[in-house]
């Protein structure tokens, strides 16, 4: 019997939304130059950055109910709206004050929004059989964005000009809505238990989950660190088009995805995570070291292909190892490990490099990851059996 089929218009509709968005969200990874360009210290930028996380885990917990409740797609027309206005805010940015805070807080509401929406509606039309491998090819087109970096920087785009190329790139997310319109998703059944907090903390709380919420911090607050400051770490350095850092990150991440995408289903998920860390602690021990281009091209894929491997791979195991009926709301944790890791790594980092060196904060992340591999390899063994969907 053959394998159910991942390619519905359903699916294509979904990956063509979450493009475009994407197209909008990358040129956010540009942010960091321009405030560097208007005086900003790495600690500020860090926590700047940082902001966004603010915005994102205080409404997370109306996005999980939003999501179980009202449905995937009135969420993500609203995190849309607030993500493309947030943006089109930066126009008005002369300064590292109160409005570029006030901007992330509400790109932070509306990319949860959005994080959190895109890949929930993407584990309802996935067939159960193929989730891996579906969230692996479903997340390329939140990745192959990343290209229009380096193209923007190959184009003149240079850090003055921000102000204006990134509320352009806000109508890009608008055009989202687009095939959002036109996309059928599977009615939400009705829940075989309210959904109150008690049920939602019972869930989350299971143990097979809790090997998945370490892993999902480490990581992320590894990728955070890249993302804030491997660009102007690179810049720093002297490397003349430092977003070509991105290039390759994304080169990485969509390479391991188009070509590997069926091995987590069929060697177990978790058996990845431990490689997929791995390759993104060699890719901060990397960055610590690199002097020219080369060396951050090479730790820029290094990160993409653990983050082309590993999102996906934890993605797979929250939806597992949920309830179904509470899908959304696991999903909407899972996020919100995201926005902690941002809200606590890069202000942090951003301090130790402003006392240290941009190489210190590298190597102390890399440091601290190994040390929660190890946590994560005794939780696992103990409580990784997979949950059965209630």
């Amino acid at each position: 019997m053959g394998q159910p089929p991942l390619l519905t218009a359903a699916f294509a509709w979904l990956t063509l939304a979450h493009f475009l968005q994407a197209l909008g969200w990358s040129t956010m990874l540009l942010l960091p130059l321009y405030l560097a360009h208007l005086g900003a210290s790495r600690a500020e930028i860090g926590a700047i950055m940082g902001f966004s996380a603010m915005g994102g885990l205080a409404l997370r917990p109306v996005v999980a109910v939003a999501l179980d409740r009202f449905g995937r797609r009135p969420t993500l027309v609203v995190g849309t709206f607030l993500v493309a206005g947030s943006m089109g805010l930066i126009a008005l940015v002369d300064d590292v004050g109160w409005l570029i805070r006030a901007q992330r807080v509400l790109f932070g509401i509306g990319t949860g929004a959005l994080f959190t929406g895109y890949f929930t509606a993407a584990a309802d039309i996935i067939p159960t059989a193929r989730r891996t491998e579906g969230i692996a090819l479903f997340g390329i087109s939140g990745l192959a964005p990343l290209a229009i970096n380096p193209l923007a920087q190959l184009a003149g785009v240079d850090a003055p000009s921000l102000r204006i190329f990134l509320p352009a790139a806000g109508a890009l997310v608008l055009l989202s809505l687009v095939p959002l319109t036109r996309l059928r998703l599977p009615p939400l059944g009705a829940p075989p238990e309210p959904l109150t907090i008690a049920a939602f903390l019972r869930a989350i709380s299971r143990p097979a989950l809790a090997p998945v919420w370490l892993a999902t911090w480490a990581f992320a607050a590894m990728v955070a660190l890249l993302m804030a400051f491997l660009t102007v770490s690179a810049a720093s350095r002297g490397v003349g088009r430092p977003a070509l850092v991105w290039l390759t990150y994304a080169a990485g991440a969509i390479g391991v995805r188009a070509f590997g995408a069926r091995l987590p289903d069929r060697l177990g998920p978790a058996n990845l995570v431990a490689p997929s860390v791995a390759c993104t602690t060699a890719a901060l021990l990397l960055a610590a070291q690199a002097e020219g281009t080369r060396g951050f091209l090479l730790a820029g894929l290094l990160g993409g292909l653990g983050h082309g491997t590993c999102f996906p791979v934890l993605t797979s195991q929250v939806v597992s190892r949920a309830p179904i009926h509470l899908r959304g709301s696991a999903m909407a944790t899972f996020t919100a490990l995201w926005e902690v890791a941002s809200l606590s790594a890069p202000p942090l980092g951003g301090w130790l490099a402003d006392q240290r060196s941009d190489a210190a904060m590298f190597a102390a992340a890399a440091v601290v990851a190994v040390v929660m591999l190890g946590v994560w390899l005794g939780l696992e063994a103990r409580f990784g059996e997979p949950v059965p969907r209630g």
